[in-house]
């Protein structure tokens, strides 16, 4: 797959990647940022993440929480009960939009 179809599909479903993302752990806008780029090549900026995290918590499917281990204070997020069905769903619709779009150009 191209890197650009890659980038499109991961921010059509950031809120998808993110919380799947923040179910292996909690982590930092940060963390998220480089683990993205680690694991799809998609690069995705703070201006992009910040405001799907605060809209995320906002819908309550991540909950953030500060942490300062060493002075630096920072916002860590982790998955919700909610935010957990939501990814299931989520990728599921995108697997059964995908299998009958498959079995369309088949036929």
């Amino acid at each position: 797959m191209s890197k650009v179809v890659t980038e499109r599909m991961v921010k059509s479903f950031l809120d998808l990647f993110v919380l799947d993302l923040l179910d292996d752990s909690p982590k930092h806008g940060y963390e998220i940022m480089r683990e993205l780029k680690t694991r799809t090549g998609a690069r995705i900026g703070a201006g992009t993440l910040y405001p799907l995290l605060y809209e995320l918590e906002e819908r309550k499917l991540v909950a953030g929480e500060w942490n300062s281990p060493n002075r630096r204070s920072r916002r860590v997020y982790k998955i919700t009960e909610p935010g957990a069905k939501y990814k299931k769903n989520g990728f599921k619709g995108i697997d059964l939009l995908i299998r009958s779009s498959n079995s369309d150009s088949r036929d």
